[in-house]
């Protein structure tokens, strides 16, 4: 009896943690979003920084509010080290003081869901799925759980181009249309250096390796999490690198107000990045208007793969959120409406991962900065290029590391190949992670 009575109490004592193990990702099971928005009510926090603040604030919330006018929505500007340190210990604590809605880049994510599997709702059960073709397949791919669900809103994203000097390239008797790969890029490069006596490119990080890896759909880590810093991709973007360094192309500019400064000093003629650039570049360097234009990554081969991604974040919902429904509805809205994503490229620079956005006739306009190049619509035509790789939990110790090991390649004179290898061997060491290779 007393066997029988132990048993009674372990079987239900199982019971109850399963129920309480599960009851984030049971949460949304009840949950039903009503077909009248003004049936939607309740308040909702949202914690973002800088220029996705403002966006949300200023240009989805006015709109929002004439659709759904019974929720109250209140955006907390808190700077991007804070949110992800409340982050932490908001989850740390089961949840305990987080808000209803969260911007989360996309290459942070997972380092809360593999520590909290259950930290943010699964939206797709609320019914984010029919929004998934709405979105890149990377960028969507990124924010999704193990088991395929959706964990996140998609809001901005960064598809990267080379940025360039359209009047020094004019000066030294180089069309741009005529880099097709790598290997032309560096002939170019040679040409600018040699009529300006400067630079062809800069970095201040691991950022142009992590660029070169994605577009060859590599990167840092394989699908299962293991490291994969000396695959043949990787093995080929270093030997690239080495032979812009050989030729005397490339620069380090220690940190971002040096690369800034190497842009508007005209210490380069290139810049490999992302399309955010372009509101750094039109604050930061108007006497350049006019001066710069656009092209395609070259690809490591003819007919090759020129489209990657450098930034981009979405909004997550708190598991522990008390009011789901309205956490959703907004959420859903400041992804999805395309009145609001024109407005967050056009007023705060942010451009929109919504593939519906880029049909709206901004994308088509001439830019006068960019040489009155349709500078917007050249980087949308490569959104649906872009692979998909995998941001693991370990993503920002592998770009410390990476960023350190690209140092010592441009200052201390490491053979290129050996980052690899030192960056492997570093990264094993710091996170335990396994090496495929």
């Amino acid at each position: 009896m007393r066997k029988m009575y132990g048993f009674i109490l372990l079987f239900l004592f199982t019971i109850v943690l399963g129920a309480c193990s599960n009851s984030s990702s049971s949460s949304t099971e009840d949950l039903t979003i009503p077909d009248n928005p003004e049936d939607v009510k309740g308040d909702v926090t949202v914690w973002a920084w800088a220029l996705e603040a403002n966006y949300l604030e200023k240009d989805v919330l006015p709109a929002f509010n004439k659709k759904y006018p019974n929720v109250n929505v209140k955006v907390e500007h808190i700077g991007v080290d804070q949110v992800y340190q409340k982050v932490s210990a908001g989850l740390s604590a089961g949840g305990s003081g987080l808000p209803d809605v969260v911007q989360v880049e996309n290459n942070r994510i997972h380092s809360f869901t593999d520590d909290f599997p259950d930290a943010f709702t699964n939206l797709s059960s609320l019914g984010f799925d029919k929004h998934e073709n709405e979105f890149s397949k990377s960028k969507i791919d990124g924010l999704k759980d193990k088991d395929g669900n959706i964990i996140a809103a998609p809001r901005d994203l960064g598809p990267v181009g080379v940025i360039y000097r359209t009047d020094i390239f004019e000066e030294a008797g180089i069309d741009p249309g005529s880099i097709q790969t790598w290997d032309d890029y560096i002939e170019a490069g040679k040409k600018v250096v040699a009529y300006t006596g400067k630079a062809f490119l800069g970095t201040d990080s691991d950022g142009l390796l992590r660029i070169m890896l994605q577009q060859q759909g590599s990167y840092y880590f394989t699908e299962d999490d293991k490291l994969d810093l000396t695959s043949d991709a990787a093995k080929k973007v270093v030997a690239i690198l080495q032979k812009m360094k050989d030729a005397g192309l490339i620069i380090y500019t220690n940190n971002w107000d040096g690369q800034v400064a190497a842009m508007k000093n005209g210490e380069v003629a290139t810049q490999p990045g992302a399309v955010w650039w372009s509101g750094t570049m039109i604050e930061q360097m108007p006497e350049l208007s006019g001066k710069w234009g656009m092209f395609q990554l070259p690809a490591f081969e003819e007919g090759g793969g020129r489209a990657s991604n450098d930034g981009g974040s979405a909004l997550a919902i708190p598991s522990k959120s008390d009011n789901k429904v309205a956490a959703y509805v907004f959420a859903e809205f400041a992804s999805t409406d395309v009145d609001s994503q024109i407005k967050a490229l056009t007023n705060r620079g942010l451009f929109p991962a919504l593939l519906s956005a880029y049909e709206e006739p901004v994308f088509s306009e001439e830019q006068e900065y960019f040489n009155n190049q349709t500078f917007f619509k050249d980087f949308a035509d490569t959104v649906t290029d872009i692979p998909s790789v995998n941001h693991s939990s370990a993503e920002l110790e592998l770009r410390s590391i990476m960023t350190s090991q690209m140092e010592a390649f441009l200052l201390e004179n490491k053979p290129a190949a050996q980052i690899l290898e030192v960056g492997k061997k570093q990264a094993e060491q710091q996170t335990g992670l396994e090496s495929s290779n």
